[in-house]
């Protein structure tokens, strides 16, 4: 099988793996898989807690343009949540687990490979 057959799927990284300073991990979405064993990928973040109650700073960031939010229902996850527009790039694929466990409906796909670069 190609590289590629991680690419468009979702999996789950360390935040240490991802550059963030924070302890605990986020689920990302692989939007590039590179030829030194690589990829480039996107947070997806909560927009609530885990009491339902919704997060105002992420919710302005939906606003800005700077998250795209999933439906709640278009995505098995199981709090709201959202792609985060700026890529992290060279993040290992080893360090990516639970790839394709977490999904969200295809429709959404082109929108986040064209405009959250």
């Amino acid at each position: 099988m190609s590289k590629n057959k991680y690419k468009g799927k979702i999996g789950y990284c360390d935040n240490k793996d991802l550059g963030i300073k924070s302890s605990g991990g986020h689920y990302v979405y692989i939007r590039e898989v590179n030829k030194n064993g690589t990829c480039d990928v996107n947070v997806i973040t909560s927009l609530e807690n885990k009491n339902k109650q919704y997060n105002f700073n992420k919710l302005k960031q939906v606003r800005k343009g700077n998250t795209y939010a999933i439906p709640k229902y278009d995505a098995n996850f199981t709090l709201w949540s959202g792609v985060n527009k700026t890529p992290i790039k060279n993040v290992k694929t080893s360090k990516i687990t639970n790839i394709g466990k977490k999904k969200i409906k295809k429709r959404h796909f082109f929108f986040i490979g064209k405009f959250m670069k």
